[in-house]
């Protein structure tokens, strides 16, 4: 019997690039059984007749939530079982079938508990995502906002165990992600892949990243104007995760 992948996509308006980058998304291989399921945070017909068309889950009840209170709402309605794997996945995210099937494989031969894959944000100009992370201090916060440069990323872009991974991209063992109890919901955006990864590593979780295998981010960066409402949320976010770990440690310096 395939294995059962649920995988975890939520829109915020954005069913043009829901229907964009998930059009031709595979829901069958040799080992998987893929249920691609779309958590629309604001309520679209268009989006709605898209999913019913492709025989994805929909689900809309008229409230608006942050990103992990999304995340754990869908995780709570697919109520995955056993050895189901729950993907976590923007819907500025595109997979090919071939890279699935493989970092799907991959995941299910492993001993990690949260894993990604290489991710590019730029495949032609093989601009990558720095998987190199570690966890930041107040100081960390402060001098990212500021200047737009991660001191605590480190230059080693072959790791294999990061200290944290990006919502945009995670895969759980179901069993993981339900005793993590999924993502604080006290986050409305921002920082709640990094506190999610401080928990598991707390519980001595396995965090692993592999190369192997690839996705393409359109990554929006939408916080990056100074007074625009998502950077008020990374600030929000960046504070909460300071003060609930104790995170007033010195500037860390990867290397």
């Amino acid at each position: 019997m395939p294995k059962n992948v649920f995988i975890s996509v939520v829109s915020h308006s954005q069913e043009d690039m829901v229907i964009e980058n998930f059009s031709h998304f595979p829901k069958l291989s040799e080992s998987f059984s893929i249920k691609l399921s779309i958590m629309d945070n604001t309520g679209s017909e268009i989006l709605k007749r898209f999913c019913e068309q492709n025989e994805f889950f929909y689900h809309h009840d008229g409230q608006k939530r942050g990103f992990g209170a999304n995340h754990n709402k869908m995780f709570s309605l697919l109520n995955p079982q056993d050895n189901d794997i729950f993907i976590i996945c923007n819907p500025d995210v595109r997979i090919q079938q071939d890279q699935l099937e493989g970092l799907l494989q991959s995941f299910t031969n492993s001993n990690y508990d949260i894993s990604s894959v290489k991710t590019y944000f730029d495949k032609k100009r093989n601009q990558v995502d720095n998987p190199d992370k570690y966890f930041p201090g107040f100081f960390n916060f402060a001098y990212s906002l500021a200047t737009d440069k991660r001191l605590h990323y480190g230059s080693n872009l072959k790791t294999q165990n990061p200290q944290w991974i990006s919502g945009a991209f995670m895969v759980f063992n179901q069993s993981v992600y339900r005793r993590l109890n999924g993502f604080d919901e006290e986050y409305f955006m921002y920082c709640e892949d990094i506190d999610l990864c401080y928990r598991a590593h707390k519980l001595s979780m396995k965090l692993g990243y592999s190369e192997d295998y690839y996705i393409e981010h359109d990554t929006q960066m939408a916080s990056r104007g100074f007074f625009s409402p998502n950077m008020m949320w990374h600030i929000r976010s960046a504070v909460k995760f300071v003060i609930k770990n104790r995170f007033f440690n010195p500037l860390v310096i990867a290397k």
